[in-house]
């Protein structure tokens, strides 16, 4: 899979024709170039995708915040924090900022060290990336697309709630994976309690 099949696919999705790259001076792949990378990065931040997700120890930042007691540094390709945690990932998550300090330098605040980000990785290898996600990038990109390419802003809104339905999907399959199962017991194991209590 590369970014071409993904952009085949989303054309394929409005009836056009295909591209052999981004780089071709067909219209086809400059409207696949000009909403690629936005696109891509929306459905990355639409769901916490199991593929993009990482885990990782901030570093800290020698910088004073008002209002908190310690910064770190922002993780590199990092598209959204979804949460900060102390030592304890299972244990509960804490209060934290996200701030700009001087021009173009980003700092997670928070009053607690050591601390981890769980965030979303900016992935940008399709090879990387899950079938839903590929589904629903193709479905939303080709509604990008669609008044450009075709005129039909109907065909642009059918799309789009094709790509609503992918991340519905892969919400539904996030929860069932999450879902704590139910453990049954055998009824020999009911009997021994039951005799137990005699």
């Amino acid at each position: 899979m590369t970014d071409t099949d993904i952009c085949n696919m989303a054309l394929s999705n409005l009836g056009k024709g295909v591209i052999a790259n981004m780089e071709e001076g067909i219209e086809d792949a400059r409207a696949c170039k000009l909403f690629y990378e936005t696109t891509r990065r929306e459905v990355l931040r639409e769901f916490p995708w199991g593929f993009a997700h990482r885990i990782e120890r901030l570093a800290v930042v020698d910088t004073d915040v008002p209002g908190w007691s310690h910064a770190y540094g922002y993780p590199a390709q990092c598209l959204k924090i979804n949460n900060v945690f102390n030592n304890d990932y299972r244990g509960r998550y804490e209060r934290f900022d996200v701030i700009n300090i001087g021009s173009s330098t980003k700092v997670i605040v928070t009053d607690f060290e050591p601390c981890y980000a769980d965030y979303t990785w900016d992935v940008e290898d399709p090879e990387l990336m899950d079938d839903l996600f590929i589904q629903g990038f193709a479905h939303l990109l080709a509604s990008k697309m669609a008044m450009r390419l075709t005129g039909n802003p109907q065909l642009g809104q059918n799309e789009y709630q094709l790509y609503r339905a992918r991340i519905m999907q892969a919400q539904l399959q996030d929860a069932r994976e999450q879902e704590p199962h139910t453990v049954f017991e055998s009824s020999y194991i009911a009997a021994r309690k039951g005799w137990n209590h005699v």
